[in-house]
Order: structure tokens, then C-alpha cells, then sequence
């Protein structure tokens, strides 16, 4: 999985740019990052529902090239911050009407593809275990040097068209 150009292509933001991280089985992630990340559905109902309520959007950095639409952003429900996320989302492989909803960024991307009705599933690539000591993002709460866990994360649309490519990482849940 380190070799694959398609997550290096997402290690390119300010905070990710140095991330350094081991790649990790899905029995290797501690509890409860395991259930909220080793799983094929989307992380936006399942963060809602272990948080127990509405995930809100907030981009850090977005823009667009040739293949794509990126954006940098922090999900948080209420006050709390609940996932990082680096994503590249590849807005011809969606039926038309739907980019403009994601490119307005009111709404997280798996809010919109749920209200959508559009089918879809998520195919993690790898589990990443990362440091707490060396990503420590300001928007997270500390992690006391534990480890924080996270995913790379492909979503696919029909005819096993890519609609987006993600880095998920989770902040340090409170026991």
C-alpha cells in the first residue's frame, strides 16, 4: 500500500506534507477507532451516530485541477472535533446536479451522497496508526502521545467508478 500514488497524492497538505505513519491490520486498531474506521460504510452516519449527532463541515484549504476537486477540511459534531480529512473528489464519476452540492461545502460529502439516494460503498485501502507526538494539528485535542488511528478510504459509484479518494484521521476519544 505505500507505494500507491493515489495516497501520496493526498500527503500534500501542510499538515499531512510530513505525516509519518505505519500501515497497520485491521485488528491492529484499538478500540473504538476499529468500529468507527474498519468498516464499508460511510464515515459521516457513522461518526453521527457514535457521536450522537449532526456532522458539520468546516474546509481548511479546497481547489480544483484537471481530474479533480480537492479540499482539506475538519468534521466536527457541535463543538467537537470527530475527523480530519484530506479528500479528492472526482466530480465527472457523479451523476449531474450533484457537484455543485459538494463544491458549495455547506454539507460533508457523505451527508450529500446519503440525501442523494445515490449507491455507493466505501473500500478502505489500509489503516494508518500515526504518532501523537508528531501530528499534533492545533484543531485536535491532545492526545497525550497516544496514538491516533485513521484510513485510506476509497468511495465507489456504480460501474466501479472512484468518486472519491480520503484520508480519515481520528482525534483521541476520551475514556
Amino acid at each position: 500500500m505505500e507505494g500507491k500514488e493515489e495516497i501520496r497524492d493526498l500527503l500534500v497538505c501542510e499538515h499531512l506534507r510530513d505525516l509519518r505513519f505505519l500501515w497497520v491490520k485491521p485488528d491492529e486498531v484499538e478500540q473504538p477507532y476499529r468500529d468507527l474506521l474498519c468498516h464499508e460504510h460511510d464515515m459521516t452516519s457513522t461518526l453521527s451516530d457514535f457521536h450522537g449527532g449532526e456532522v458539520e463541515l468546516q474546509i481548511f484549504e479546497e481547489g480544483c485541477d484537471s481530474e479533480c476537486y480537492f479540499r482539506e477540511v475538519l468534521l466536527r459534531v457541535g463543538a467537537k472535533p470527530v475527523e480530519y480529512g484530506l479528500i479528492r473528489i472526482f466530480l465527472g464519476n457523479f451523476p449531474e446536479g450533484l457537484g455543485s452540492a459538494i463544491t458549495e461545502g455547506s454539507k460533508p460529502l457523505g451527508t450529500i451522497l446519503n440525501e442523494s439516494g445515490l449507491e455507493y460503498f466505501s473500500r478502505p485501502g489500509g489503516f494508518l496508526k500515526i504518532s501523537g507526538e508528531t501530528f499534533q494539528p492545533e484543531f485536535f485535542p491532545s492526545s497525550g502521545g497516544e496514538f491516533l488511528f485513521g484510513r485510506y478510504n476509497e468511495l465507489i459509484g456504480a460501474q466501479e467508478k472512484v468518486l472519491a479518494r480520503i484520508i480519515e484521521i481520528l482525534p483521541k476519544e476520551n475514556s
